[in-house]
């Protein structure tokens, strides 16, 4: 059984959210019924970017987590208007970041949700994106936390994997299916959720 972790902070969006819990919950329906996916975050109600309210399975500040028993993280981006870059900068969410970097566990960040990537310090001399619009702003942090900035929607480099917008979402949460199961199942759960 393949477990994966998703963390959702205040501000974060749903388009980044949804493909991942999606795309494994049909996994375990159609597929090769082998995934696993929890979501986590630092408070009891995460308010999204938009409003909805989201419950987390796992209360990172109340439960004792423990990074072995996972495969894969995912951190969903979002905006700071809304939060978003405040859980960032808890040191817990940093030691999470770390400690799966340091077990070569698959991480993945989405967008915005890469640039807790570069806070944690695991992107340099890596290549990675990022959101590439707003005047570069975030796109040009990539490169003072020494990673090599790439102008692509999707980059893969050694266990990490980065994307520049909330459109990049399903074709990265497809990858990590097909990283973590098979290119087979991987296809057969995407044509049964009608993509092919």
């Amino acid at each position: 059984m393949k477990k994966i972790l998703l963390i959702i902070s205040e501000g974060t969006e749903l388009l980044e959210i949804a493909p991942f819990t999606d795309i494994f919950g049909w996994n375990n329906i159609v597929g090769k019924k082998n995934t696993f996916l929890k979501t986590a975050g630092f408070h009891h109600i995460i308010s999204n970017t938009w409003n909805l309210k989201i419950i987390p399975e796992i209360n990172l500040t109340n439960e004792n987590f423990i990074v072995n028993d996972y495969d894969a993280l995912i951190i969903p981006g979002g905006f700071g208007f809304k939060g978003f870059f405040e859980d960032m900068k808890q040191i817990e969410f940093q030691n999470i970041i770390k400690e799966f970097n340091k077990q070569n566990k698959i991480i993945v960040g989405i967008c915005t949700g890469v640039i807790p990537l570069g806070e944690a310090g695991i992107l340099k001399n890596l290549k990675a994106t990022t959101y590439l619009h707003d005047n570069n702003r975030y796109f040009n942090q990539l490169q003072k936390y020494g990673a090599i900035a790439v102008r692509e929607e999707i980059v893969k480099d050694k266990n990490i994997i980065t994307c520049s917008s909330p459109k990049n979402a399903i074709e990265v949460a497809f990858l990590l299916l097909s990283l973590l199961t098979n290119k087979e199942n991987m296809k057969k759960v995407k044509y049964n959720m009608g993509f092919l």
